[in-house]
This record gives C-alpha cells, structure tokens and sequence, in this order.
C-alpha cells in the first residue's frame, strides 16, 4: 500500500556517478528532511566498478543495483525502472540534496502535489528542481534570456543565475537567426518572468504554485523529475525503435529524447516550486 498515496506506490531512483562522497553529502541531507520515509522503495542505481558508492548505499540504507558502465544515463535509466516495482518513480542523480528549509509538511506537500498533477492527467510528468533559485549550472533562465526580454522579473528570482544583458534589438536577431533554438527555450521563462502564462499563452498554462507547459517548447533535462514508471518505459521504448537498438544509442539521453518526437509528442510538463537544490 501506498505512503504518500494509499492506491499507488512511488519509488526513487537515485542515478550515481562514482562519487561517494557527493552521494553520502545528498543522503544525509535526504536523512535530515526525511525523504526517504515518503517512498515505497528507493534504490541508489551505480556504475558496477563503483564500489565506493555501494558501500555508501547501503551504509544510509539504502538498496543499490549495479548498471553497466557502457550503458551511460540511458543503461541507468533502464535497470532503474526495473529494479522499482511502483507506479510512480522520482528520478534523481546523486548530487540533488534537499532544500534545508524543507521538512515535514511543507515537503509532502510538494510530493503530493507533484503526484496530483500526474493522476489527475493535467501533467505527464513534474519537474521537481527548485530552479528559481538558479544554482544550477544548466543556466535555465540565462538560456530564455539570451534570446527573449525579460518583462517583468519574477517575485521568486533570487538572481542567483546572471541573465543576459544583451538590448532587446540584439535578441531578436538571435531568434530571427535561430527558430528552433530560441523556441525550446521558450519554456524556461518559467524561471524567471513573472506571469509566463500571459506571455506565451498557446505553451503555458498557470496553476497554483507553478505551470504546465508544453514539450514542444520545453527540453527534458536530467533534472529530478517525477513519472509514471510506464511514461519512461515509453520514453526508452521510443529510443529503442528509432535506434535498433539499446546498445547503438548515445550515452548523453537529453540529446537522445529531445528530438522532433519529444517536441510533436506535446507533452504536459509540470513545474512546481520543488524540494531540491
């Protein structure tokens, strides 16, 4: 029976490098907000040479499951879903540590929330990472910046990430001379403008604390993100078929999955305030 939800079970997938000293930094903080008390099954998937990282696994108890080295993100991915017998699963790679501020409440909050949005339909999957906080170095919003003004600077921007400062005549130029580009990156606006949905009506749709926004203008990136385990078999699945085969796929899956398919496939992501840093 479900924790967070008394018909559905959730795991966590914990995707390690062979860095154990950043995994033991993520599960102590994960100990501390008490995360892990809110999953059905958790387990820490490591590249098989990594035994550093076992040890570390299961020293915070926490089961671990080995991928093949050669099978990259993508060889992870698959022992992860397959190693979890849930309906849901939160995948995390090791250095995502929880907000300190979270605890008790405000974090089964964001839990559930994020799990409302995927049984109600309204999201296909929920991005988990707190990003307006921008201490991250994918440069979400810098990215939206570099080719759109920003209108009206969101309430929750920390100006923790630069933004660019190029004139406004400089950035459409950029989109003129890059279509495709600055539409994908029209979904990261969500970072930083403060009424997003206003702006790119026909993309983004505004619900309580965050956004829905359409695949078409929103990359996947290998953020924590939370999913129905039949969604990303879906998702591996498609790459098998384009590919032939698992084995002649890149090992980088963003560059893999954000193809025409991921953008056509219009996708409902959601964005909601989050639990990781």
């Amino acid at each position: 029976m479900g924790i967070l939800l008394q018909n559905k079970k959730v795991g966590l997938a914990l995707l390690c490098d062979n860095a154990p000293y950043t995994l033991a930094m993520t599960l102590a903080s994960y100990g501390r907000s008490g995360l892990l008390g809110y999953f059905d099954e958790a387990c820490a998937v490591f590249p098989e040479s990594a035994v550093k990282v076992l040890e570390t696994a299961l020293f915070h108890g926490l089961s671990a499951v080995a991928a093949p080295v050669e099978g990259g993100f993508i060889g992870a991915l698959h022992t992860a879903v397959n190693a979890l017998d849930t309906d849901y699963v939160l995948l995390a790679e090791d250095d995502c540590m929880i907000w300190e501020h979270l605890r008790g409440e405000n974090l089964e909050k964001q839990l559930k929330r994020a799990l409302d949005l995927l049984i109600s339909g309204q999201a296909d999957m929920v991005r988990l990472r707190h990003a307006w906080r921008g201490c991250t170095r994918y440069k979400a919003a810098y990215t939206y910046s570099y080719f759109y003004p920003v209108e009206q600077l969101a309430t929750m921007w920390v100006h923790a990430e630069g933004l660019s400062e190029a004139p406004d005549w400089i950035k459409s130029i950029r989109r003129f001379f890059h279509p495709l580009r600055s539409k994908r990156s029209i979904g990261r606006c969500v970072y930083v403008e403060q009424n997003p949905h206003l702006r790119f009506p026909q993309y983004i749709t505004k619900i309580d604390e965050g956004y829905i926004i359409d695949s078409e203008v929103f990359q996947w990136t290998n953020q924590p993100t939370l999913i129905a385990r039949s969604r990303i078999r879906q998702i591996l699945t498609g790459l098998e078929q384009m590919s032939g085969s698992i084995g002649k796929l890149p090992q980088d899956f963003e560059h893999a999955v954000n193809s025409p398919r991921w953008r056509n496939a219009h996708m409902n992501i959601g964005v909601i305030r989050g639990i990781f840093t």
